[in-house]
């Protein structure tokens, strides 16, 4: 799979990056402004961003990502990955067009099963019941 990690923490981004080097290409981005721009010239098979970044935030990136899929008649799969737990955010997150919310601190394993979880949609063998 090829994914975009979007975070303006590098630590964040190297953790993503070590968990799941070995099966997957990994782009990254420092801002939500990036992710776009980025999403707009490559098809990522899952894009996994931050929600508190600089420049934009990942739910405003998140609309506007969906807004190029529109455009380009595809869905990325997006997937929140932050330290909130308000459920305001949650809310937002998904009305904006985000697939999943996983809050921080999140184990390696866990991001592993959410990243198969979203391979298997991308998989055109695969039709969930």
């Amino acid at each position: 799979m090829k994914i975009l990690v979007v975070d303006d923490n590098p630590i964040n981004q190297k953790f993503v990056q070590l968990s799941l080097r070995s099966a997957h290409v990994i782009d990254t981005a420092n801002d939500g402004e990036e992710a776009v721009m980025k999403a707009e010239f490559n098809n990522y098979d899952l894009i996994i961003m931050d929600l508190w970044m600089p420049i934009m935030d990942g739910a405003e990136a998140t609309l506007r990502i969906r807004q190029l899929d529109r455009l380009q008649a595809r869905q990325t799969p997006i997937m929140v990955f932050t330290t909130s737990n308000m459920e305001n955010d949650r809310n937002r997150c998904l009305e904006y067009g985000a697939n999943d919310y996983l809050v921080k601190p999140v184990r390696a394993a866990t991001l592993l099963e959410k990243v198969s979880l979203y391979s298997r949609f991308n998989d055109p063998g695969y039709y969930p019941a």
